[in-house]
């Protein structure tokens, strides 16, 4: 959760939708931010409103957050729940079990581990949480703006504006693939995915999707196993 007083923002942050590069950009402006003090770093609107809206900022602040194309966050995810069972020692103790159990077998922890956990409520899934419980409530879109993460350089310049602040140079952080210069929306990662992979993420994301107007691809136009 990333909030300033000063300019009357509150930036719900989804996990792995460019969020270290927002926050940084954001950093002379933010009051409340990373590292975490008050807050969890990733905080969904009716967590913030049941918890730690007693200041009524959500009613006074600008509020804002960045999405990803669901098939690259998911995958990022993965990576980022494998990189964290190798160094915090909660998320060892959550996570290292499962890849010694399953290795670098991202099918198998979609399809055996995310289709089956809390993804809504449990902190060591907060990867997979659905990027609308930061945007939306009630099945209606709860913030004034949303960013794409596919277009982060053009989409800080259009928060800049809104919240009224200037930005410095804007650094790229935590990019582990390159997107494509000609096709920056062209998902990274479409080649780590089986058929029923694609197939689970439609149904559990769906509503992903249709906010943000993701194309949802045919499960048949990927391989049964890699």
């Amino acid at each position: 959760m990333v909030i300033s007083d000063r300019y009357k923002y509150l930036y719900f942050v989804i996990p792995k939708c460019g969020s270290a590069t927002v926050r940084h950009a954001l950093a002379p402006f933010t009051d409340i931010g990373y590292p975490v003090s008050r807050f969890e770093e990733h905080v969904t609107i009716r967590k913030f409103l049941d918890n730690y809206d007693a200041p009524g900022r959500f009613d006074t602040h600008f509020k804002f957050s960045f999405v990803r194309n669901p098939y690259d966050r998911l995958y990022s995810g993965f990576c980022q729940d494998r990189l964290a069972s190798t160094k915090w020692e909660h998320w060892i103790a959550a996570k290292r079990p499962i890849f010694d159990a399953i290795g670098d077998d991202f099918a198998a922890y979609m399809l055996d581990h995310v289709a089956q956990a809390d993804i809504a409520n449990a902190w060591d899934w907060i990867c997979f949480c659905p990027m609308t419980a930061f945007t939306h409530l009630d099945g209606r879109q709860a913030v004034d703006w949303i960013g794409r993460t596919e277009w982060l350089d053009g989409g800080l310049a259009e928060l800049a504006g809104k919240i009224g602040v200037a930005l410095g140079d804007v650094k790229s952080l935590n990019v582990q693939t390159p997107a494509d210069t000609d096709q920056p929306d062209r998902p990274k990662y479409l080649g780590c995915y089986t058929r029923d992979v694609v197939a689970m993420v439609n149904e559990i994301y769906a509503e992903d999707f249709r906010a943000f107007e993701y194309p949802v691809l045919d499960p048949a136009d990927f391989p049964a196993v890699l």
